[in-house]
């Protein structure tokens, strides 16, 4: 059974809440109104204004008592605009994954759902799925993201995960050769989202959790972040700080019309490689000079 229900963004936590109260086994967020967001920075929760809620129950849930009691918690939603679902014919506690299949970010990568079948069992195939923490691949930036680390020479390097989410980056960094992966984020369900998803993919002695920005090391061979434009240009120092001599980082979670921004303020302390778009969306990648300008 999905009851599903559009907010506005403000009522979004107080729906999941009664939701979860009423007993739905999980929630997910969709865009109420084709509205295109950034990959959210490190702690941020990625929603639009308009919030289009899902709660999946078990079959023999009662919809109208669930209903009338969600209205009763949060009086400003409209029964009209409620829409009630049953699944029918099919296992409804796997209805979610229907829209989720492998994804190819490049001959040697693939994203994997844990419920299929690696569609390239000699590839590196990263098993994660959806879930709280942002960051499945199916995004533009996330995907980008992917594609730059499978580009890069990873083999015995060291690289650090800016604003993990799902440790999808991280992850793939591991897989991909890097000896140490040091991911970073200010959001704990991230961090343990992170955790668990790179134990599953066995690189758990790879990746370190690092808690606080301070925990980062300096002298790493390659930084991706996969955050807001405002975050990046504030984090241009410090990432030249922890990158070493000509180490390399790939930025992303910015719209193609913003790279010039970010390319100008970049441009004090690197060196610009390329830029990639994917639909309106980008990634900028660039090299450390080697003695970094005053």
């Amino acid at each position: 059974m999905l009851i599903t229900v559009s907010v506005a963004r403000e009522q979004v936590e107080a729906v999941e809440e009664a939701l979860l109260q009423f007993g739905a086994l999980s929630c997910t967020f969709a865009d109420a109104q084709d509205q295109p967001i950034l990959e959210p920075a490190p702690g941020a929760t990625p929603l639009w204004s308009l919030v289009e809620i899902t709660g999946m129950f078990a079959a023999e849930a009662e919809p109208d008592l669930i209903c009338r009691l969600l209205q009763n918690e949060v009086p400003v939603i409209d029964l009209n605009q409620v829409r009630t679902k049953k699944l029918k014919g099919r296992q409804w506690e796997r209805a979610w994954m229907d829209d989720y299949a492998p994804i190819e970010v490049s001959k040697k990568l693939w994203i994997v759902p844990s419920f299929c079948t690696p569609p390239d069992p000699q590839a590196v195939n990263i098993s994660i799925d959806p879930g709280l923490a942002f960051g499945s691949g199916t995004h533009a930036t996330t995907y980008l993201c992917l594609q730059w680390l499978a580009r890069q020479p990873l083999k015995n390097k060291t690289v650090i995960d800016y604003g993990c989410g799902s440790g999808i980056l991280a992850i793939a960094a591991a897989m991909l050769g890097a000896e140490k992966v040091y991911a970073y984020d200010i959001d704990p369900q991230a961090l343990h989202a992170t955790e668990e998803n790179a134990v599953r993919n066995h690189v758990g002695n790879q990746i370190e959790i690092s808690r606080s920005d301070r925990d980062l090391p300096g002298g790493v061979d390659f930084i991706v972040a996969n955050i807001l434009l405002s975050p990046l240009l504030e984090l241009t120092s410090r990432f030249a700080q922890l990158l070493d001599d000509e180490g390399k980082l790939g930025l992303s979670g910015v719209l193609s019309e913003q790279v010039a921004s970010l390319a100008g303020v970049y441009a004090q302390r690197f060196q610009h490689e390329e830029t990639e778009i994917r639909d309106q969306w980008a990634l900028y990648s660039a090299k450390r000079f080697g003695v970094l300008q005053p």
